[in-house]
């Protein structure tokens, strides 16, 4: 796997040391990398979920159908 290319920056020292004491034991690399895919993925989901027009009753309908779905499917393997 080749690697990936890099780009030095300058990051708040205070929010770096912060970042340190939640995870001790990650690089600055480890910790900046995994809070960019948080933040990445947080927006992600949001999008996603702006896109979801389902009223919380129609979001409930399809849960229950699911589960009996799943039951049916249940009952006529066992």
């Amino acid at each position: 796997m080749a690697a990936s290319p890099t780009k030095r920056v300058e990051f708040d020292r205070e929010l770096l040391d912060r970042l340190r004491d939640r995870r001790p034991g990650m690089s600055d690399r480890e910790l900046l990398e995994s809070m960019a895919r948080m933040t990445l993925g947080r927006e992600t989901l949001r999008r996603i979920q702006e896109r979801n027009t389902l009223s919380e009753d129609e979001a409930i309908e399809l849960g229950v159908k699911a589960v009996h779905e799943a039951r049916r499917e249940r009952q006529a393997a066992g």
